[in-house]
């Protein structure tokens, strides 16, 4: 008995030690973190690119710049359990501070018109889809060099808390990195395009959140197909900064015309 007592003091200064050793005060962090996306202006406002089949003119492709009256983001306080809506917003938000679990939880929305009701390209109803991809300038990655995020498809009117979980119609899942911060990041979302193709969706609106698998806390179903549907990205952070596509600083709701040059755009 006196042996085994002996050995648990031993393993508890041990861990002691450790902790101590060295001076290291480093704080292991591995929960979800917070990711922040521009936009402020057109140069870096997030941007939606569409190439599909017209019948008559073949391949072809145009440009959206999201709406920013319509985006927003929802923030839900466990605390209070208090909603915040906000829109039309220079930066909007995701995830939670890793160092304090009572603080609220972030989902972003972004809205692009595939109408041209607001002055960008038209994407007609019914044309096959070729391939489509989203724009985002990341303006900040936070308390975590990783954040697993999942990228939904949901229609929304007007933005309200309803949206937070509102159920989705098709969804991806993806990682980002510490070394976005500053940088343009391209996503893939042809199969959210194809399946807002199918629906007859007027505007293409998505919302990103947490990984469910790595927020205890989240109110959306869990996803089953997620592992499968992970890796959307499929170029690095260094080169999307290098790669990424050129865009003309145009101002919101206006098309660049026929021909109009498109140098690449800067932060």
């Amino acid at each position: 008995m006196k042996k085994l007592l002996f050995l648990g003091m031993a393993l508890v200064l041990t861990a002691a030690l450790a902790g101590c050793g060295g001076g290291d005060d480093r704080i292991v962090v591995t929960a979800p973190g917070f990711v922040g996306i521009d936009d402020s202006a057109a140069g870096t406002a997030p941007l939606l690119t569409v190439t599909f089949q017209d019948p008559v003119l073949g391949p072809q492709t145009v440009e959206i710049l999201s709406d920013a009256p319509s985006d927003g983001d929802i923030a839900f306080d466990p605390v209070l359990s208090v909603f915040t809506v906000t829109t039309n917003t220079p930066a909007l938000f995701f995830g939670v501070d890793s160092f304090d679990p009572d603080l609220s939880e972030f989902r972003a929305f972004l809205t692009f018109p595939l109408d041209g009701a607001t002055g960008g390209g038209v994407v007609p109803s019914g044309v096959p889809i070729i391939s489509a991809t989203v724009e985002l300038f990341i303006t900040e990655v936070s308390f975590v060099g990783i954040v697993p995020a999942f990228l939904d498809l949901v229609p929304y009117g007007v933005l309200g808390t309803e949206d937070f979980d509102a159920a989705f119609l098709e969804f991806g899942a993806l990682d980002f990195f510490s070394t976005d911060a500053g940088n343009f990041v391209l996503i893939p979302v042809t199969p959210l395009m194809l399946t807002a193709q199918a629906q007859n969706l007027l505007d293409f609106q998505i919302r990103f959140s947490l990984d469910d698998g790595a927020l205890s806390a989240g109110a959306q179903v869990a996803r089953p197909q997620a592992a499968q549907k992970k890796a959307n990205r499929t170029m690095s952070p260094t080169s999307l900064a290098v790669k990424r596509p050129s865009r003309s600083p145009q101002a919101r709701g206006s098309a660049a015309g026929p021909g109009a040059e498109r140098p690449t755009r800067s932060r």
